[in-house]
């Protein structure tokens, strides 16, 4: 892979664009592949198309989505522990003691999964992880704290782990499915274009 693709790549992988939320990550995809398409169009729901040879009659459509499992605010105790709701897939198995990122229009707020340390949990009764057990803890004291730093009920959050890169061979990092998709779309795109491929058909 070559350092502009490596860039792209991180750069694309490393966004936040929860579902719902992909604006920004569209964004950065488009702006990747405007040299070398001849077209390109965002419909209402924020779908980004890149178009090259837009007059062929015949016309091949790669698609990829390009958003990612994250987290809505619930609700907010009176001590200021956030409880949240799954935006899409995301796995509370996992989420215990995991770093987030809590998106507000103030900026990022950073957060973390509170669970019990293991030296103080009954062993003979230890839960499993679930919505109504695990909780996001903000440093903050109260709900009005929360509330000041402008987080409220449907804030979207977001796991903190941006992409690495383990043994030069494999890739670690949020969002891969299907993001590696909109990736692989934009390098056929660039290298179409480098080659100086004719293409007797249109590509989308």
């Amino acid at each position: 892979m070559d350092k502009q693709s490596k860039k792209f790549l991180y750069e694309y992988l490393n966004n936040a664009s929860p579902t719902g939320f992909e604006s920004s990550g569209q964004q950065i995809w488009l702006d990747y592949i405007k040299p070398y398409i001849n077209d390109y169009m965002i419909d209402v729901y924020g779908t980004a198309v890149g178009i090259v040879n837009p007059k062929a009659a015949y016309k091949v459509v790669i698609e990829a989505h390009a958003d990612e499992i994250s987290w809505f605010v619930n609700y907010i105790t009176d001590d200021g522990y956030i409880y949240v709701r799954r935006n899409g897939g995301s796995d509370h198995q996992i989420a215990p003691s995991m770093r987030v990122n809590i998106h507000t229009e103030k900026g990022i707020v950073k957060g973390v999964f509170g669970w019990p340390a293991i030296h103080v949990r009954d062993a003979g009764k230890e839960e499993a992880p679930s919505l109504k057990n695990i909780f996001i803890d903000c440093g903050a004291a109260s709900k009005k704290e929360v509330e000041s730093m402008g987080i409220h009920v449907g804030t979207v959050i977001t796991f903190e782990a941006d992409l690495m890169e383990m043994n030069k061979n494999y890739l670690v990092g949020r969002a891969l499915d299907n993001r590696m998709g909109g990736f692989m779309i934009a390098e056929v795109t660039r290298r179409l274009s480098e080659n100086k491929k004719k293409l007797p058909l249109a590509f989308m």
